[in-house]
């Protein structure tokens, strides 16, 4: 018979996992916070916050396709929301690319077609028109569909005007845009229709007189209470500064910063602190979260007291508080302090006493096979000798190899468990070959040659959303003085045939550049041919702003030197000289900067000539954003930047 549990302490328990999952991220435990994830979502697949965070783990996880799938269907959950420009973008996208969806039907999936209805025919039709360079009509016929469903259908009426309004915002003609806006105001239902103050706020925005500016801020302020997200925040911290209100707009930074951190799923010190509390997790990895609002807190928690002091380094403070409690938790964390003390006896009987409590606590199991490995404690030894203990452990370990595979550290405990039972243990031998490959492996991945994170977007239906995926570049040798080619048959992924010619470009720009830069680290070049690869592959790549990232890949392969692997970078790739590439402005560079964040990436390169529309983004917080991006003008500023060892170059 099942126990019935309350909804309020089912939700209680959520909350807790997707706690804990969120500092399992920070740290970069992705695997099990995977599975803390899973779990919510096996109870409750409609849970949105579980979702975004799955969205998450995958987009850090580089397993693109599934972060996009997931982002998809957050974003249709989210009714309501800006529908009306995201249809009307996803028209005018239909326009630009007839391909896409030329005729009267939709595919919707394979096999499968859907008709078109009539009045978005026509719309699409006056973006045709539009994109051919006759706005006149195209305008014209968006007021003929507003006429022919004004009483018919509010919803297509609205879209009819809107789009008429934003056809003349396209052409610069910016009053009578608001004007056809306000005009949809006057009217019954519409006064306070979102989608429409939504377009009137960018409207007003880039009008900036001071009139525009204080309707601007009306409708914001309106907004701020009647919308979800975080972007009004952001807008009206930018607002207030350009109307010289600077503590008004500080404080809706700070909100601001807020939402977004919440929103990324960025631990907060209390959540890291409520986490720890609640699971064992190593001091030392919970003192390597960087927080944005480091402000110390006082909990009223005996064991939260002793975290938090831990956090702010106390580490003897916290070592008396702990010790003072006599759960298996806080037995754990006072092993765990011992062993930063250097204290290893003393933390090694702690964490003996801790292992015959619960022998399937992962953290426990490393620290004391580490020590075995290193001393050979024989209290250790016949700790896990323990047929009560033996069988959990073991259990414990192959599951977490099972889950991940690749974690050499995994095979190398469970060679260290097969050796203390002694003897000579083929399985031993068997563990221990597999972690060796495992971390060569390891070492030549974190060298870093050739691979580097590029910034892009992706759009869905209307929305653009901030995407990290890698870019290698690789070499192979041929015959010496036969080789320095990148041929076509070696550029691998998804990509159009206008990326194709500029990764092309960029190949012999970046081999050029190198040349004349370093010629002592590219005497062999002609040596090889070089292949590249964009891992994103559901969907085509295309653009010129992967330009930085391509040159910077090519580069590290060209004088085989490692880049940093916490770092994205975009930027369109100029050849001025044989030896001066500059890096030129690129589009939706918000998004793009929101995707490193959300990626958890350190920073991200990009172009100067962007900083204009950062310093006045609405989306990514000024404190996060300055933390975040280094602006660069040319590749010789990358370089200085982007490769791990600069000064060996």
């Amino acid at each position: 018979m099942e126990i019935e549990i309350p909804a309020e302490e089912r939700k209680q328990a959520q909350e807790g996992r997707l706690r804990y999952a969120k500092v399992l991220v920070e740290i970069g435990q992705l695997r099990r916070a995977e599975h803390e994830v899973a779990e919510v979502l096996d109870e409750n697949p409609e849970h949105t916050e579980a979702l975004s965070l799955f969205t998450k783990i995958k987009h850090i996880r580089g397993q693109l396709s599934l972060a996009v799938a997931c982002s998809v269907q957050l974003q249709s959950k989210e009714a309501g929301r800006g529908q009306a420009r995201m249809h009307l973008e996803s028209l005018l996208h239909l326009a630009q690319d007839p391909s896409q969806g030329a005729g009267e039907f939709l595919a919707l999936g394979q096999n499968q077609l859907v008709q078109k209805p009539t009045a978005y025919l026509a719309l699409e039709e006056a973006f045709r028109l539009f994109v051919t360079r006759r706005p006149n009509e195209a305008s014209s016929t968006c007021r003929n569909v507003a006429s022919r469903y004004h009483d018919r259908d509010p919803y297509v009426y609205k879209l009819a005007v809107l789009a008429e309004s934003w056809i003349y915002e396209l052409t610069g003609n910016l009053p009578v845009a608001i004007e056809i806006l306000e005009r949809l105001g006057r009217e019954r239902g519409f006064e306070t229709d979102t989608d429409r103050l939504q377009a009137l706020v960018k409207l007003y925005d880039r009008s900036g007189t001071q009139g525009a500016l204080a309707a601007e801020l009306n409708i914001l302020r309106y907004l701020e209470g009647h919308t979800d997200g975080t972007e009004v925040l952001g807008r009206l911290s930018v607002l207030y500064r350009r109307l010289n209100d600077p503590s008004s707009a500080e404080e809706y930074e700070r909100r601001h910063r807020v939402a977004y951190l919440r929103e990324k799923h960025r631990p907060t010190r209390a959540e890291v602190v409520q986490a720890a509390a609640e699971h064992f997790i190593p001091l030392e990895r919970l003192r390597e979260i960087r927080f944005v609002d480091p402000q110390p807190i006082q909990p009223a928690d005996p064991r939260e007291a002793a975290l938090a002091l831990a956090l702010e380094g106390d580490l003897e403070g916290a070592r008396k508080r702990f010790a003072a409690g006599t759960d298996l938790l806080d037995v754990k964390y006072q092993a765990n302090l011992e062993a930063a003390r250097g204290d290893e006896e003393g933390a090694s009987a702690l964490f003996l006493r801790a292992l015959r409590d619960d022998p399937t606590d992962p953290p426990v199991i490393a620290w004391l096979l580490d020590r075995w490995k290193k001393h050979h404690s024989r209290s250790v030894a016949s700790a896990f000798r323990d047929e009560a203990i033996l069988a959990p452990v073991l259990e414990t370990l192959e599951r977490a190899a099972h889950d991940a595979p690749g974690d050499p550290r995994l095979w190398r405990r469970l060679e260290t468990l097969f050796e203390l039972q002694g003897g000579n243990s083929p399985q031993a031998a068997q563990f221990a070959a597999r972690a060796a490959a495992l971390e060569r492996n390891a070492v030549d991945r974190a060298q870093g040659i050739g691979r580097v994170f590029s910034a892009a977007t992706y759009r869905f239906a209307g929305r653009v959303s901030g995407l990290i995926h890698e870019v290698w570049a690789t070499r192979e040798m041929v015959a010496p003085g036969q080789g320095g080619a990148l041929r076509r048959d070696d550029i691998l992924g998804n990509l159009t045939q206008e990326m194709r010619d500029n990764v092309r470009n960029t190949f012999l720009a970046a081999r050029e550049y190198a040349q004349a830069k370093f010629p002592h680290l590219t005497r062999e070049i002609m040596n090889f041919n070089y292949g590249y690869k964009v891992t994103k592959e559901d969907e085509p790549s295309g653009g010129t702003s992967a330009g930085l990232p391509t040159a910077l890949a090519f580069l590290s392969v060209f004088v085989q030197r490692p880049l940093k692997q916490d770092m994205a970078s975009t930027g369109i790739l100029v050849t001025d000289a044989h030896d001066v590439l500059t890096v030129r402005a690129v589009g939706d560079i918000e998004q793009k900067v929101d995707g490193a964040y959300h990626r958890n990436l350190k920073s991200i390169l990009v172009p100067m000539g962007n900083r204009p529309i950062l310093d006045q983004s609405g989306i990514v917080p000024r404190a996060i954003r300055d933390d975040l991006v280094r602006y660069v003008s040319d590749l010789d500023e990358a370089v200085q930047l982007a490769f791990e060892k600069p000064e060996d170059l």
